[in-house]
């Protein structure tokens, strides 16, 4: 039988996060959610108790890639086959597990990416900046991978764990990067790859990357180096 986790890095998250655990629970597909509160300054973790959750709490603050790899060792140890990630922010919605684990159960598909860009309306509720943002990104990945990655910065995603944990995860950034370096490991390791449709829903609030941290999406795309020492690329790209 499957065994999965769901991991949700948090910060400041108080509006949303026990609604986003309860739809996650909704499901049936999640065995264990893993919540990592990121040194919040809220009442996130007091939310996050209210549920069955587990919540991880770090002793300080260590940014969106940090909490990420902190929620991966703890999935790992519990010896899960799938692993999913999402936001605490509400943007994701947690009923959209069911197109990634469907995904997954294909024997020649280790990672799937969300595409915010499936519903043509998104590009028009993005914040422009962002919007061309990700367009970089996405052609920076796409041309050191070889084919077409719609939409890197998406930190809605599922892989499989136990080829997680054949990657160098424990290095990757502790920022956003993270994203973009998870996708060039998973490739080393001729992962096979799935892109799904994901909602994501904007309010009116502001970006918090200005366009240094936008720029500093392109380094793992110039600097990464294949430690497996291949450099093939991604076996399977499947269109569904």
């Amino acid at each position: 039988m499957t065994e999965t986790a769901a991991v949700i890095p948090a910060y400041n998250e108080q509006a949303h996060i026990q609604d986003v655990l309860e739809r996650v629970e909704a499901t049936g597909l999640v065995d264990h959610t893993i919540v990592v509160d990121d040194c919040s300054t809220d009442h996130t973790a007091a939310r996050v108790e209210a549920t069955d959750a587990t919540l991880l709490s770090n002793e300080r603050n260590r940014d969106y890639g940090g909490a990420i790899k902190r929620g991966y060792e703890r999935a790992l140890e519990l010896d899960v086959d799938l692993i999913f990630r999402l936001d605490a922010d509400g943007q994701h919605d947690p009923a959209e597990l069911r197109r990634f684990h469907r995904a997954l159960q294909a024997p020649d598909c280790q990672y799937v990416l969300g595409n915010r860009f499936a519903d043509p309306s998104f590009r028009e509720t993005m914040p422009f900046d962002r919007r061309f943002g990700n367009r970089v990104v996405a052609l920076t990945t796409s041309a050191r991978l070889g084919h077409r990655v719609t939409d890197p910065p998406c930190g809605y995603r599922a892989m499989d764990a136990a080829m997680l944990a054949q990657t160098p995860y424990r290095s990757f950034s502790d920022d956003f990067r993270i994203g973009v370096e998870e996708i060039l490991a998973f490739d080393a390791l001729g992962a096979g790859f799935d892109e799904v449709p994901v909602s994501c829903i904007y309010a009116n609030e502001e970006s918090n990357l200005g366009y240094y941290d936008g720029l500093k999406f392109l380094y793992p795309s110039v600097t990464w180096r294949d430690r497996s020492g291949e450099t093939s690329a991604l076996k399977q790209f499947v269109r569904r």
